[in-house]
C-alpha cells in the first residue's frame, strides 16, 4: 500500500482486498485517476482510495506528474524514553532532510538530526517506515519520499534549533501514543508517529 499526502490528505493506492470506510473508494482507471489527483489537489476530498492489481504500477504512474525528493529523519528518543520534537513555522515536526548524492539513507537520517537539533551520539534501532507528501516548490510539484528511523542517544547537553531551517525549538518530550491526535503536527507526521508507537 502507498498512502500518499497531498494538502496533508491521504490519498491511498492499495490493492484489490484493502477495505477502510473512513474515505472514498474508487476502482483503478485510468482517467479517472488523473481526476482525482486533481481534485484532491483541489481540497475537494478529505482523502481517496484506489484499488488496484499492481500498487507498483499505479504509483509510478502518479509519481510520473512529480519531481522525485528523497529524504530522511529521526525518531529519537533520549535515556529518559523521550521523544525528539522541533517547532518549525509553528508546527511541531520531526527532524529530517534531502539525502545528498551518493548518501544512504541511514547516514543521511544521522546526519540531519545532529544539523537540525545538534544531537550526537545517535544509534539506530530500525526503519520505521517511508512516508510520501507533495508539496510546490519553485513552480515545481513534488514528491518527497522520506526514510524514518528509530533511533536511541544518551545526549543530555543543550538543544540548538538549525534557524536557518526555520527551526524556532527544539524539546525533549514526553510522549506517548496518546498523545498523537493532539499534538500540533500534520497528519503524515502523526501516520508516522503511529507506526513507531505501534
Amino acid at each position: 500500500m502507498y498512502k500518499i499526502f497531498i494538502n496533508d490528505k491521504p490519498f491511498i493506492i492499495a490493492n484489490s482486498a484493502f477495505t477502510d470506510n473512513s474515505f472514498l473508494c474508487f476502482d483503478f482507471e485510468e482517467k479517472l485517476f488523473e481526476t482525482k489527483i486533481a481534485e484532491v489537489f483541489a481540497n475537494q476530498f478529505s482523502g481517496v482510495i484506489f484499488k488496484c492489481n499492481n500498487e507498483e504500477l499505479v504509483f509510478n504512474k502518479f509519481a510520473k506528474h512529480f519531481k522525485i525528493i528523497e529524504a530522511a529523519g529521526g525518531l529519537v528518543f533520549n535515556s529518559k524514553n523521550q521523544l525528539l520534537l522541533i517547532e518549525r513555522l509553528g508546527v511541531w515536526d520531526l527532524p529530517k532532510g534531502k539525502i545528498e548524492a551518493g548518501e544512504i539513507p541511514e547516514i543521511a537520517a544521522v546526519r540531519e538530526v545532529e544539523e537540525e537539533c545538534a544531537v550526537t551520539g545517535l544509534t539506530i534501532e530500525n526503519l520505521v517506515c517511508k512516508s510520501f507528501h507533495t508539496y510546490f516548490f519553485k513552480e515545481k510539484h513534488i514528491l518527497k519520499r522520506t526514510y524514518w528511523y528509530k533511533m536511541n542517544t544518551n545526549f543530555s547537553q543543550n538543544l540548538v534549533p538549525q534557524t536557518e531551517e526555520d527551526i524556532t525549538k527544539v524539546e525533549w518530550q514526553n510522549f506517548t501514543k496518546s498523545d498523537i491526535e493532539t499534538l500540533n503536527t500534520y497528519e503524515s507526521i502523526k501516520d508516522v508517529l503511529k507506526k513507531c508507537f505501534l
